[in-house]
């Protein structure tokens, strides 16, 4: 009864989470045990004798797809055993010890999964970021999070991983300083002097021309 309460607990607790960023449950149960030992006997399959040089089988869409998926869950419920620390009990303790023995039979078969925490994180890389945060701690961009890994199988990539990335903080932008108002003058300033007024010209004189009557008086006389 104290486990089921405890997995109810924690699936009420992934649920407070956005889909991408919650975790699986152990694979604890027989069925997903079935299915993890179904995974090592495909990928089995394609491991090479090591006295006989063979060329990496071909593996169809739908397979890799079935295998990045279960190679993924399965990081996933070792990462959640680690974080479990000390507070493990001890059928978490076995199914850990479980889930490592997969993963090494994993790694032997050419399926390689990689974590992208610490990494270095710029437009070119092969990672979809789902979020950035900032960080004052950092002074460029980096992984701050693996939510889904990279999966490689025989060197050839059959799984983008997905991260959460950490920026440093913009540096605020420079404004242009406001403008300060006039200051005003002291009482015993001296007044600037007012502009000179230029002199307009005086208008020409007009000469008047002689009347009839100015004639006639000349011709009297």
């Amino acid at each position: 009864m104290s486990g089921r309460l405890s997995r109810l607990r924690e699936d009420l607790q992934q649920r407070r989470h956005h889909r991408a960023f919650r975790i699986a449950p152990l694979p604890s149960d027989e069925p997903s045990r079935e299915e993890l030992a179904r995974l090592l006997a495909s990928v089995a399959a394609s491991t090479t004798d090591p006295g006989v040089e063979q060329q990496a089988p071909v593996e169809s869409p739908l397979e890799e797809k079935a295998l990045a998926d279960a190679a993924t869950n399965l990081w996933r419920a070792q990462r959640r055993l680690t974080r479990q620390g000390e507070e493990a009990s001890t059928r978490s303790r076995q199914t850990g010890r479980y889930l490592r023995s997969c993963r090494e039979a994993l790694d032997e078969a050419g399926l390689l999964v990689q974590e992208h925490e610490g990494d270095a994180f710029h437009a070119g890389r092969s990672l979809e970021a789902l979020a950035f945060e900032d960080d004052p701690s950092l002074e460029a961009d980096t992984v701050r999070e693996t939510i889904r890994p990279t999966i490689y199988l025989h060197g050839r990539r059959i799984q983008m991983g997905q991260v959460i990335v950490g920026c440093p903080p913009k540096a605020p932008e420079l404004s242009e300083p406001p403008e300060l108002p006039g200051s005003p003058e002291p009482e015993d300033a001296v007044p600037a002097p007012a502009p000179a007024l230029t002199k307009a010209p005086a208008p020409a004189p007009v000469s008047e021309a002689p009347s009839s009557s100015d004639h006639e008086r000349t011709d009297h006389a």
